[in-house]
């Protein structure tokens, strides 16, 4: 592997990975805050961003930060 792919390959992962804090974060706080403010008697509630909101938010994150990436890469 060239040394220019291999660098394209950290840049691209380091993209995914503050893509994966910067959308991640903030969906996981509305799972896990959103049902305690609108349901409180809802003892479950913060389940919904620990278990879907949250790792959803970081999975299309990463994914978004890696296209930003290449996309930028190109230019």
């Amino acid at each position: 592997m060239p040394r220019d792919e291999a660098a394209g390959w950290g840049t691209a992962f380091a993209y995914g990975v503050a893509g994966a804090v910067i959308i991640g974060f903030p969906s996981f706080l509305a799972g896990f805050i959103g049902p305690i403010i609108f349901t409180p008697q809802a003892n479950q509630g913060p389940l919904l961003g620990i278990f879907i909101t949250g790792p959803a938010g970081v999975l299309v994150g990463f994914i978004v930060g890696v296209l930003f990436s290449q996309r930028h890469r190109r230019k």
